[in-house]
């Protein structure tokens, strides 16, 4: 039996502790949930053509672009399903400031496990540009860009979620070597998040719960 000063638990406290514990479970559930983006680089990236060491003639009259493009899924208990990867290669003219597309390729779709690191070394046959002029014209360092379009579906235990489309970028410098300049790898990065559909769902609900607070 209460104590006459005891005060009774209203009914706006339960639905409050109701609220507050349904905010912090679906915060925890996204957090679990939520996949990280899979992380793309070009390791390396060489055009023989621009390569002054070299002294062979199918060097010197190559027009293939080689590289190594680095996949990483930093997700722990999440595997990936990549559908076709699209690159298309531009070259950088200083004297305009403008790219021009110079060749493209499709990489084939393919899983990848959780933790997993995969590599693809490919080349393309370039088109469009006169490496002649380019090698002889401006300075050592030549500029490339690189864009990726693909889409990914994230392996959450026995089921997949539905399409996220990837669409970045990645510029890559080449020395007087042919090769990439730097020797870290170059990460592809974009402004665009595309991965919302839950994340959307829990901000909302998360904002609803600070509104009844307040």
């Amino acid at each position: 039996m209460p104590r006459p000063n005891e005060e009774k638990p209203t009914c706006c406290r339960c639905c409050t502790g109701f609220i507050f514990s349904s905010g912090l479970t679906a915060l925890l559930l996204w957090l679990t949930l939520k996949p990280s983006s899979p992380k793309y680089s070009i390791e390396s990236f060489y055009v023989p053509v621009l390569d002054k060491n070299s002294a062979s003639q199918s060097t010197v009259n190559s027009t293939t672009i080689s590289f190594d493009l680095r996949l990483k899924n930093e997700n722990r208990n999440k595997g990936i399903y990549y559908d076709a990867l699209d690159l298309t290669f531009f070259y950088y003219f200083p004297e305009n400031s403008s790219f021009l597309q110079i060749g493209d390729i499709r990489i084939p779709e393919f899983y990848q496990g959780h933790l997993k690191t995969a590599h693809r070394l490919e080349s393309i046959q370039s088109y469009g540009v006169s490496w002649k002029d380019v090698k002889t014209n401006g300075s050592s360092t030549k500029m490339f860009r690189v864009d990726l379009d693909t889409r990914v579906r994230y392996k959450i235990m026995l089921s997949r979620t539905k399409r996220h489309r990837m669409r970045l970028g990645v510029n890559v410098t080449v020395n007087d070597e042919g090769a990439k300049s730097v020797d870290r790898g170059l990460r592809f990065s974009s402004a665009a998040s595309h991965f919302n559909g839950l994340t959307t769902l829990v901000r909302n609900f998360l904002a609803l719960l600070i509104l009844y607070l307040v």
